[in-house]
């Protein structure tokens, strides 16, 4: 196996395991589900780390998906907490933060998926 299937191999392993994370995250399912696939996607995306300059397809997925998760941290670091106050101050219901700050980590990684995988499906845009 070569350099590029391997990062192909671990982009699948990635995103499978981040969506069944997903789904257990929304089934409560106990940690002992949980903690493995997040290993999972951790593990992968490490791989993906280590492999990404295989050949110049795999470097551009990389950077296409490191691009959108980037910009989706920048901004939903700073634009979650400015909307759900917004959100608040017209409803009136200033109850506290609603919007857990480990949501932009998670937003940030299912974007990076979500760039490698829209860059692999148009091909070179």
């Amino acid at each position: 196996m070569n350099k590029a299937s391997i990062f192909m191999a671990a982009s699948w392993t990635g995103l499978g395991a981040l969506i069944l994370t997903a789904v257990a995250a929304v089934a409560d399912a106990p940690l002992v589900v949980a903690v493995p696939l997040l290993l999972l996607v951790i593990g992968s995306s490490y791989v993906m780390l280590a492999t990404r300059r295989a050949d110049e397809y795999t470097e551009g997925l990389w950077n296409a998906g490191a691009s959108v998760a980037f910009g989706t941290m920048l901004l939903t670091f700073l634009g979650l907490p400015a909307a759900e106050g917004f959100f608040d101050g017209v409803t009136g219901t200033e109850d506290g933060h609603n919007i857990p700050a480990t949501v932009v980590p998670i937003l940030a990684i299912a974007a990076f998926y979500i760039g490698l995988f829209v860059k692999r499906l148009l091909g070179d845009m």
